[in-house]
């Protein structure tokens, strides 16, 4: 029975993925007039600044991931200007220190002519059709596990995580679902247009199981 066990946890270990924090290993996608964010690969550690500004960092998977748990470690200097929860719940206040975006797999493969330029990019990169989509919101103003309507697109939901800070002032981020989600594409992600905030990011540790 003890072999038994320790097989199982080896097997449940294995399922993780540590995302390789490389610019080699994304796609920085821009919003077209809006002033895009500067990033910066260092040591598998990622930093970004953010000045009155919004884009997004995207590695496309070549098969569908069954997603139960998202952890990643955070810090930053200076925040977005959120007010409180109905400030951060509204357009005027959509902005985050950092949030990771799961793109769900959908069964609609039908094309949009209309969607703006850089939803197209999205859409030739993606390897599978996507039409919803989860963001783990770091530091929301909302309490950790809340949900809200992405004041954008309706088809994106807001969930709050919690964290936890360590010994080397990293604040420890993780979300567990209660159902595994099928992911086709990760987001990495900070704003600060809605807001007109300057802060800077930093993320490490960004692992998938």
């Amino acid at each position: 029975m003890f072999i038994l066990l320790h097989i199982n946890t080896l097997s449940a270990e294995s399922l993780a993925e540590v995302i390789s924090l490389q610019g080699d290993n994304f796609e920085h996608i821009e919003f077209g007039k809006i002033n895009a964010n500067h990033h910066v690969f260092h040591d598998q550690q990622l930093q970004i600044d953010v000045d009155s500004s919004a884009s997004f960092l995207m590695k496309a998977f070549n098969t569908v991931r069954q997603i139960h748990q998202v952890s990643f470690a955070w810090r930053s200097r200076n925040a977005p200007q959120i007010i409180n929860s109905q400030h951060e719940a509204k357009r005027k206040g959509d902005d985050a220190v950092f949030k990771l975006g799961l793109l769900l797999k959908s069964d609609d493969s039908s094309l949009n002519p209309f969607l703006p330029s850089w939803m197209k990019r999205v859409e030739s990169l993606l390897k599978f059709p996507s039409q919803d989509m989860i963001y783990l919101v770091a530091d929301a103003k909302h309490a950790p596990g809340r949900q809200w309507p992405n004041p954008y697109n309706k088809r994106v939901t807001m969930i709050s995580i919690s964290s936890v800070p360590d010994h080397q002032g990293w604040m420890q981020a993780s979300y567990q679902f209660e159902q595994p989600v099928n992911v086709v594409a990760l987001w990495l992600m900070a704003d600060g247009d809605n807001t007109k905030s300057k802060f800077t990011a930093r993320i490490k540790n960004v692992v998938l199981k």
